[in-house]
């Protein structure tokens, strides 16, 4: 792509000329002249500098609209060229959010490293709403995450359930009928979550205690809404955070309730927290391995969506055992 339509690009990704100089590694006035350059010979300009951030105009609209649909040939050009090598060479990108890179991909990127050690990885982390973005404009091949997408430029395969439960801490359960019913860290990990004889304690429980929810550009965060509408109560929210792992760590310093993934309790469990099972359809997450429905899908996307799906796949199938038992 032309360098001044790179420029241009990371202009409106930043929404100002200092970040995207700083970016560049170019001078504020070198990047000026440049997008002006452009301006003049298209007759137009780009963008409204009257604004903060810096917004498109009519022209602008269509001139980013068409150095995305470059930057996606181009990609598509590479990949198609990298298939001729079979996996000998190549690129990958991959998106997900920061609980997904943490606690799903990195057994998956390291066996994919071991079989194919010449596929250059990157590795983007986002919150699941700024996710589609990303895969939109061809800044990522792969996109996973359990929301709902336009399914008119995006296809997904299903790959990975986790369930979500309720995290308390102890010291703000004040009935002990309701602590006695808590699951610990330990019974989480034996998933006698799945089992009938599960202890169930209705939501609306703890209605008056403070919960820890994530930002609205989070999935979790209408999930974690949802859930709470279907008990019957509105939560009442101590802190937004951006992270999964920040609410937990909040959580376990005692400041609130959260929803958390039994994966996460399995990985790093808190020992002075106890753990609720969820019966609202929202408590089960689905995740997808996302990718753009026109854009050529490279022999190295389709080997790293079924590695994930086939290194997972088990403990679905295990989950799934022990809930007909």
């Amino acid at each position: 792509m032309q360098q001044e339509m790179n420029y241009i690009y990371e202009v409106y990704k930043m929404g100002s000329f200092s970040k995207a100089a700083a970016n560049l590694y170019l001078s504020q006035p070198a990047l000026s002249i440049s997008v002006k350059k452009v301006e003049k010979e298209i007759g137009m300009p780009i963008f409204d500098r009257s604004q903060q951030p810096l917004k498109l105009t009519e022209a602008g609209k269509i001139y980013i609209q068409k150095i995305i649909d470059i930057k996606l040939l181009e990609n598509d050009l590479e990949n198609e060229l990298q298939d001729i090598a079979k996996l000998s060479v190549g690129k990958l990108r991959l998106g997900g959010t920061q609980y997904f890179n943490s606690y799903v991909m990195p057994i998956v990127i390291k066996k994919y490293m071991y079989y194919y050690p010449k596929i250059e990885l990157s590795l983007f982390e986002d919150n699941s709403g700024l996710l589609d973005t990303k895969l939109a404009d061809g800044s990522v091949d792969i996109m996973f995450h359990c929301g709902s997408f336009d399914k008119k430029s995006f296809m997904g395969t299903d790959i990975f359930e986790d369930r979500l439960l309720l995290a308390v801490p102890e010291e703000l359960l004040t009935d002990k009928k309701t602590a006695n019913k808590g699951l610990t860290a330990n019974q989480v990990k034996k998933d006698i979550l799945f089992t009938k004889d599960c202890p169930y304690v209705p939501l609306s429980a703890f209605a008056d205690i403070p919960f820890l929810i994530l930002t609205e550009s989070n999935n979790l965060h209408e999930r974690s809404l949802a859930i709470c509408t279907g008990a019957g109560f509105i939560p009442k929210v101590r802190f937004y955070v951006e992270q999964l792992e920040t609410a937990y760590h909040l959580a376990y310093n005692g400041l609130g309730a959260t929803f958390i993934s039994d994966l996460m309790i399995k990985k790093t469990p808190r020992d002075n927290m106890l753990y609720y099972k969820i019966i609202e359809p929202e408590a089960i997450r689905h995740f997808q391995a996302v990718i753009r429905r026109k854009g050529y899908t490279s022999f190295a996307m389709q080997t790293f969506i079924k590695l994930t799906k086939s290194i997972w796949v088990n403990r679905l199938s295990c989950l799934h055992v022990q809930k007909e038992h």
